[in-house]
């Protein structure tokens, strides 16, 4: 089987009009993988928007002759096979990334990405666009609040992966927390077990509400760990997935590592936000935890007093072991801050109590 780049230029030769094939190559990028909009082409020929549109489906029609579609047979194959392994229906441009494959061996794919060979990727794309678009069985499906652009050979897909994706968009609103690719993949099946590896992927992916971030956590896309915006949220992502209390010049250091943009995270930009927003908690010199780990923000006498209020009076040691479950700070220091007589009293049975 050809590549599809060189069959899609051999059947372009069924249009016989030169203008009408250049139409075609420039609406779907044919040349150089970059689409062109109606209204550029009418302005580059002094014609109007409609004009052209009535060019490209003259184009088309010509394109769908038997001949033509004879030979582009074995391609249509391959894409209904993908499509259908996925659940009938694909996110548009994971679509285009995964039929690649037919244009490219995968290592020399991967060859063209790093070596700036997109073109060649890109002119792939274009070449199954328009057998997409010539295939009978193939219809696309327009962006919605929903989904982004899908392509299917199914449209009843669009209910089954609605009341997939609702039904973990339900999941993520109850729990709160993120999940790994496996863990998402494991729910799925675990809610809806006929439904395939692969087709549960697909439906997450096409999904506009849930969102993988750079950490490879997915999630609702209005999260913060999701979509992070500014070095706050950046932050906060770091610290949720190492897991324990971070000194704020290493959550630096992360941010710019696993997270970089354009604009670079500075220690004391980090350190003054960290100290601002209330999901984080200073425990200790320059050590940040997230609240909702159970820390409180104050000295470490403020937290004696707060767990004595809450457990009613105490001995050292039970004291000790609960301040160091909020705050990140040595033994000796809980013991000084417990000897302030003006703070705490000790009864006959050696138990800590507040000052009145």
């Amino acid at each position: 089987m050809q590549n599809p780049i060189i069959i899609t230029y051999e059947i372009l030769e069924v249009i016989s009009n030169e203008r009408t094939k250049e139409v075609i190559v420039r609406r779907f990028g044919l040349a150089d993988g970059r689409r062109q909009t109606l209204e550029a082409i009418g302005q580059n020929y002094g014609i109007t928007r409609e004009r052209v549109r009535q060019i490209e489906e003259n184009g088309l029609a010509a394109l769908r002759q038997a001949e033509v579609m004879r030979k582009l047979r074995p391609y249509f194959g391959q894409i209904q096979s993908h499509l259908t392994e996925h659940g009938d229906l694909r996110r548009e441009e994971k679509l285009y990334d995964d039929l690649t494959y037919v244009c490219f061996p995968v290592k020399e794919a991967e060859r063209l990405q790093n070596e700036n060979g997109s073109v060649d990727l890109a002119r792939c794309r274009s070449a199954f666009y328009l057998m997409l678009t010539l295939g009978d069985n193939f219809e696309r499906v327009a962006e919605s609040d929903d989904f982004h652009p899908v392509w299917t050979v199914d449209k009843s897909s669009l209910k089954v992966a609605k009341k997939t994706v609702d039904s973990l968009v339900k999941h993520f609103d109850s729990k709160k927390e993120t999940l790994k690719n496996e863990k998402l993949l494991a729910l799925a099946k675990q809610l809806f077990p006929e439904l395939s590896e692969k087709a549960a992927s697909s439906y997450i992916d096409a999904a506009k509400q849930i969102e993988q971030n750079r950490l490879g956590y997915f999630g609702l896309i209005h999260w913060p760990e999701i979509s992070p915006r500014g070095v706050k949220d950046k932050a906060y992502i770091i610290l949720k997935q190492v897991g324990k209390p971070l000194h704020f010049s290493e959550v630096t250091r992360l941010i710019n590592e696993t997270l970089p943009s354009d604009r670079q995270a500075y220690v004391q930009t980090v350190h003054n936000e960290l100290i601002k927003d209330p999901r984080f908690v200073l425990v200790g010199r320059g050590l940040y935890a997230l609240k909702e780990w159970g820390y409180e923000p104050g000295t470490v006498s403020q937290t004696i007093a707060e767990i004595i209020k809450k457990e009613g009076p105490l001995e050292k040691v039970e004291i000790v072991k609960r301040v160091l479950q909020k705050r990140l700070v040595k033994e000796n220091t809980v013991l000084i801050n417990l000897q302030n007589r003006k703070l705490f009293a000790r009864d006959a049975e050696g138990r800590y109590n507040v000052r009145v």
